[in-house]
């Protein structure tokens, strides 16, 4: 493969990447008009998931700066968004949940993503859709699915 190959198909992924960045424009739209973050909502997912349950384990999930992480559950905790207890196996863990305000602060954020993605989907007929998942799941598996601040 020569260079020249190499640097058109990196050029055609750019292409891609700004494409779709547009294209999913609008969920971000609505995502700047919550008081969350894009950020902040990965977090809250992330926790809602029972996933990730110390600030360690969110870091490494997300690919967080965790000094940044930690800023952020802390303000999370003062809005009443997480709790925190210590750790049974690790006292120098903290277990993070999401309260019920947090889960109520979350879900909203969710069902809108949902009705934006459904919106895109309806454009195209089923054998389209599947064809775009098939595609959307191809990329993954081709890129790897533990890509820092993937979500």
């Amino acid at each position: 493969m020569t260079d020249s190959a190499v640097l058109q198909r990196a050029q055609a992924v750019r292409h891609f990447n700004r494409f779709y960045t547009k294209h999913i424009g609008a969920l971000h739209e609505r995502l700047q008009k919550s008081p969350f973050s894009l950020t902040e909502v990965r977090v809250l997912r992330e926790l809602l998931r029972g996933r990730s349950d110390t600030a360690a384990a969110l870091a490494r999930t997300l690919g967080l700066d965790s000094g940044y992480l930690s800023r952020l559950l802390t303000s999370f905790e003062r809005r009443d968004l997480i709790s925190r207890r210590p750790s049974d196996a690790d006292a120098r863990q903290s277990i993070l949940r999401l309260t019920d305000a947090g889960r109520a602060a979350y879900e909203p954020l969710d069902e809108a993503a949902n009705e934006e993605v459904c919106a895109q989907l309806s454009r195209l007929d089923p054998a389209q859709q599947e064809q775009l998942v098939a595609a959307m799941q191809l990329i993954e598996r081709l890129l790897g699915s533990e890509i820092p601040n993937g979500g």
